[in-house]
This record gives C-alpha cells, sequence and structure tokens, in this order.
C-alpha cells in the first residue's frame, strides 16, 4: 500500500513538471521522458501481475498497429506501393511477435537465463512507454495555438515536381502559411513575412524556396514580402539557413514555423537545436498518409535523442539483475 502512495506521488510529480516543461518548449524530449516516466510507473500501481501489467500498455500499442496497417493499406490503395510503405508493415508485425515472445508464450523464453529475460521484457516495456509518449506528446503539440504576434514565418519545403509545381505537402504548408499571415493581420494588423526554404533536389528545376515564392507571390504576396530560402538540403539546414536570413534583417524577431501536422514535433525540436523558439503551426495531412509518415518521424527523434536510450539501457540493465 505504501509503495503505491509513493508510485502515485511520483506520477503526480512528474505530470507537474510535464505541464510547466510542455508549457515553456512544447516539443523539448524532457516531455516526452516525463510522459514515459508517467506511463511507466502507472501499471505499477494499477496491478502486481507483470502479464496484467503488461497487457495496460500491450493494448494502446495493438490500437496504433492496426492504425498504422488500416492507413497503410488505404495509402497503396490511394497512392500505389512504395519501398518505405513497407514500414508501416513491418514495425508492427516486429512489435507483436516480440510482445508474444516475451509476454504470452512461455516456449521462447524457457532457455533463457532469468536475468536476461527480465532485461528483454524491460526493455520492451521502455519501447511501448516512448513510442506510447511520442504519440501524445505529436498529438498535443499540434493543438497548441500560435501567437498572432510573429514577425517572420518560415515554410519549411519538401519534394517539388518535375515541373517546378508545388506538391500537395508543400502546397498544404504554404497556403497554411498565407492563411495565417492573413489571419493574423485581420486580427492583430500586424504583417509578417514569409521565409520559403529548401534548396534544389537531383530531380527538382528550381529550388523549393523558390518554388514556393513563386506560389506566394501568385497569391497576393509582394516581393518585398518574400525572402526564400536557397541552400538547404534538411528540415535542419531549412532552419538554420532561414534563421540566418532574418537575423539579417531583424535579430529579435518572432518566428513561425509551418510544416504538416505530423512533421511538427520533430521541427520543434530542431528549431531549438538551431538557436530557434518558434510558434509552430501544422497543417493537416490527408489521413491514410499521416500514420505512416508520423512513424518515420518517430524513428527520427529516437535517432536524435539516442544518448537517452543509452542511459535507459544500462539503467534496465543493471535493473534486470536486481528483479531476476
Amino acid at each position: 500500500m505504501i509503495d503505491k502512495i509513493l508510485l502515485t506521488g511520483g506520477v503526480i510529480l512528474l505530470f507537474i513538471c510535464f505541464l510547466r516543461s510542455f508549457k515553456k518548449r512544447p516539443c523539448s524530449y524532457i516531455n516526452i521522458l516525463l510522459l514515459s516516466g508517467i506511463l511507466f510507473i502507472i501499471p505499477f500501481i494499477i496491478t502486481g501481475d507483470p502479464v496484467k501489467r503488461s497487457l495496460i500498455l500491450f493494448i494502446p500499442m495493438c490500437i496504433l498497429c492496426i492504425i498504422l496497417i488500416v492507413s497503410n493499406v488505404s495509402l497503396i490503395m490511394h497512392e500505389g506501393f512504395r519501398k518505405k510503405s513497407l514500414l508501416g508493415f513491418i514495425f508492427p508485425v516486429l512489435y507483436l511477435m516480440a510482445a508474444a515472445a516475451l509476454w504470452f508464450i512461455k516456449y521462447p523464453l524457457s532457455n533463457v537465463p532469468s536475468p536476461l529475460s527480465s532485461f528483454l521484457k524491460l526493455m520492451l516495456y521502455y519501447g511501448e512507454c516512448t513510442v506510447l509518449a511520442i504519440c501524445m506528446t505529436g498529438y498535443a503539440v499540434v493543438r497548441v495555438k500560435p501567437h498572432y504576434d510573429r514577425d517572420f514565418v518560415i515554410i519549411l519545403g519538401c519534394s517539388v515536381s518535375r515541373k517546378g509545381m508545388l506538391r500537395p505537402l508543400i502546397k498544404d504548408r504554404t497556403n497554411m502559411a498565407i492563411h495565417f499571415v492573413w489571419e493574423q493581420e485581420w486580427r492583430k494588423n500586424k504583417t509578417a513575412f514569409y521565409v520559403p526554404s529548401g534548396g534544389q533536389g537531383n530531380d527538382e528545376p528550381i529550388s523549393e524556396g523558390s518554388a514556393i515564392a513563386l506560389y506566394l507571390l501568385s497569391h497576393g504576396a509582394e516581393d518585398n514580402e518574400v525572402f526564400p530560402e536557397k541552400r538547404s538540403r534538411n528540415t535542419f539546414e531549412n532552419l538554420i539557413f532561414s534563421k540566418k536570413i532574418i537575423d539579417d534583417i531583424d535579430p529579435d524577431a518572432k518566428i513561425a514555423v509551418v510544416t504538416n501536422d505530423f512533421h511538427v514535433l520533430r521541427s520543434g525540436m530542431l528549431s531549438y537545436r538551431a538557436g530557434i523558439t518558434p510558434d509552430l503551426i501544422g497543417c493537416r495531412t490527408v489521413w491514410y498518409f499521416r500514420p505512416s509518415a508520423f512513424l518515420r518521424e518517430m524513428i527520427a527523434i529516437l535517432v536524435m535523442n539516442m544518448r537517452f536510450h543509452i542511459a535507459a539501457t544500462v539503467i534496465l540493465c543493471i535493473s534486470s539483475v536486481f528483479i531476476a
């Protein structure tokens, strides 16, 4: 009983820390760690049975797997098969196989030493907590309302067509940026400048920044309101080079960053690394594309913060010896 009271107190403390951290920096990885800690502890409060405890996280993970599979099937039906679509099938299969082997089928672990078995279960448990925490944080950051006091709006680029036209993803981002600037002018009578960002790929006739700039100019923006960035090759360079353009004009400018909803969380993390504390604005993405796209973003986020996972692995390895 005392253990459950202490664990409940720990959950409350972590949740308070999460609220404060999220309010200050919504896209910080610290928020994901705090949520992971909460998810890690809650099953221990609810039940003392290890199998029942595993089900508490297994059920939402199964729901995520079903969403991934259904959306991937729909994606293939709408847009055809692509190699990256396989990830949306591989992840659910690997997860379900691992969960079944570690928790629900006794034979695979019958000859495995007890400490190793405990370590593998803890690692799966940690992975479940981390995946669910990233999903929850990604959902929350998209719903943070932007402030209508921005001086510049960075539009993150992605590929344009062979004719130099905006593809649906990048067009959605640009339309969202236009809508935000118009909304800000209507609400606060304050104009924001555009920084369309993106270099030229090998199969692109012009840079993404130039293509977005042309679209903006054709939709009412003036030449002196658009400052394209044309050198970047990835999201981090988008932000670094765009910030340099903005700093040359106004080092104290307030910045908004526009991208697709599935891309908001990682873009926010990269923004902090680039020295920007922005308002993040996520435009809607067609439902069947979003889950698999967010899965790729999740993997990138995990790789970006590998030091935390190495530390967690060491801690869980030591813990498994005592648990066994």
